[in-house]
């Protein structure tokens, strides 16, 4: 009774293993094993499948990988050595390398502001350089990467500052021969500052009329500017 159960038992365990190959001989019977297109460029992936009676469809976008080479094959569908007919289709998704992250356009925006919106793109500041009269007050005037420019996330973004406004300039007129009253008119009106006026003694010539000044003329000056004046005592 032992012997025959055990007989069964094996026939049963041939007949499951004939049926098996012969189950998988016949579903892969006219097939073809998809090839491992991993780390392959698109042209390379594309003749590797013509080759075999399949097509290649690219799918976008492509997909972040830091451990793919950019511009190759980062995945596939259906994986290698699943079976397809001729002339199936085998989807791919190129890397695009590692993840890239657009420096913000934070021009003319604050300092603080600046650094808070670099800091919500996934950035870090980096260097704060400064420089006066390009712009506004405490006004961001570019960025190193400039502006859209891809980088990894993290990276450091370095912010050009300017700390003082920009100041509008004149060319200093020639003052010499007019009277102290005029300059003072004159100063007032175009918000110079004057300084205190120094007199000098020169026979022959009324009190009061300018002989010398600074900034010469043609000179720039701003309303930062200190005028000096000599005049005839």
């Amino acid at each position: 009774m032992g012997s025959r159960l055990l007989a069964a038992v094996v026939f049963a365990l041939c007949a499951g293993t004939v049926f098996w190959f012969a189950l998988v001989h016949t579903v892969h019977r006219g097939t073809l094993a998809v090839p491992d297109l991993a780390t392959s460029n698109v042209e390379d992936a594309r003749q590797q499948l013509h080759d075999l009676g399949l097509e290649l469809v690219v799918e976008e976008p492509g997909v972040f990988s830091s451990a793919v080479e950019p511009g190759t094959v980062a995945s596939q569908e259906p994986p290698p050595g699943f079976h397809v007919k001729a002339g199936s289709k085998i989807t791919v998704r190129v890397s695009l390398g590692g993840e890239r992250v657009a420096v913000p356009d934070v021009r003319e925006a604050s300092l603080s502001t600046a650094e808070r919106e670099v800091e919500q793109a996934g950035l870090a500041t980096g260097v704060r350089a400064r420089v006066e009269q390009q712009g506004g007050a405490d006004r961001v005037i570019a960025s190193g990467p400039p502006v859209g420019y891809p980088v990894p996330p993290g990276a450091a973004v370095d912010l050009l500052v300017n700390t003082a406004p920009a100041s509008r300039k004149w060319v200093m007129p020639s003052l010499v021969t007019r009277t102290l009253a005029d300059v003072q008119s004159f100063c007032r009106a175009n918000r110079l500052r004057l300084g205190q006026a120094r007199e000098v003694t020169y026979p022959g010539l009324a009190p009061g009329i300018v002989l010398r000044q600074h900034p010469p003329a043609g000179s720039p000056v701003t309303q930062s500017d200190v005028v000096t004046v000599w005049v005839s005592r």
